[in-house]
């Protein structure tokens, strides 16, 4: 599959969910906040700054980073999907957060604004889904004025992230996973190797980078049932096989889930965690 028809499949991906996103916010937010502090630690936005936020979504973090640059600062997110701007652009009304925008890009090499007009930016879990990562970290060192900062993370291996481990098996156990070729090394885990990551800064020269491993939570939901409705719903590349499937099969796997989550976390909410890459660098002087 070329670089475009990538996009577009992440395109109708992505909108089939984006509704899911906004709608569980409160699911991802504040239980995965351990990342979004890691990640602000690292880009050090400061009251007045400009922060680009790569691959928004429906606004994490961008609104903590609004929050952090104050009225004097502005934010601007950037995503390919026009239903998850959407989506941001309605929730950052609802925060009252006038300091924020967020627009559509072609391309994650096309970002539309100009070279070195900003002081920071940011990528959170998007960068394993991009085609050419090597474009991208090109086009945020050139947004970025001498000295700015981009931090990116991204999650380990499947075997080392709970909730794609455990929704992998379930799944598999009724319906073949979707294969992807070898030149297709795009999805959640795709970019799942800190040295790759790391590399992709030194790369496009980016320098003075640090570096976290760390395992976080990825999202809680009340209980099994709830959880499985969450993937479900918010899953992207897994929604047109979930809707695909016989009813029949839908419920098995939907009684497995149950039973899986259940076994996983018997006393309290379903809170699965995962492990967290994180990579800061600096554009030089």
């Amino acid at each position: 599959m070329n670089s475009q028809a990538v996009r577009d499949q992440q395109r109708t991906e992505w909108t089939l969910c984006a509704g899911a996103w906004r709608e569980y916010r409160a699911n991802f937010v504040e239980p995965s906040r351990p990342i979004t502090e890691a990640m602000l630690r690292l880009a050090d936005p400061r009251p007045g700054d400009r922060v680009l936020d790569l691959a928004c979504g429906v606004g994490n973090p961008a609104f903590d980073i609004a929050r952090r640059v104050g009225g004097d600062g502005h934010v601007l997110g950037l995503d390919l999907v026009e239903a998850m701007v959407d989506g941001a652009r309605a929730v950052a009304v609802e925060l009252g957060l006038g300091n924020v925008e967020f627009r559509t890009v072609p391309d994650e090499t096309t970002l539309g604004v100009p070279p070195g007009s900003f002081d920071a930016a940011t990528c959170r879990a998007g960068l394993q889904y991009m085609p050419d990562r090597a474009g991208a970290m090109a086009a945020v060192l050139d947004a970025l004025r001498p000295g700015g900062r981009f931090v990116a993370m991204t999650l380990g291996a499947a075997e080392r992230c709970m909730p794609f481990r455990l929704t992998n098996a379930i799944v598999s156990r009724h319906v073949p996973l979707p294969e992807k070729g070898p030149e297709d090394d795009s999805g959640p885990v795709g970019l799942s190797s800190l040295k790759e990551l790391a590399h992709l800064f030194t790369e496009a020269g980016f320098v003075d980078l640090r570096t976290e491993v760390f395992e976080a939570p990825i999202f809680e939901a009340a209980d099994p049932a709830a959880a499985w409705e969450f993937f479900a719903r918010t899953a992207g590349p897994f929604i047109p096989l979930l809707t695909s499937l016989p009813e029949r099969t839908r419920q098995a796997i939907h009684d497995d889930a149950v039973r899986t989550f259940g076994a996983a976390f018997p006393d309290g909410p379903v809170r699965p965690t995962g492990e967290v890459l994180v990579v800061c660098g600096r554009r030089p002087d």
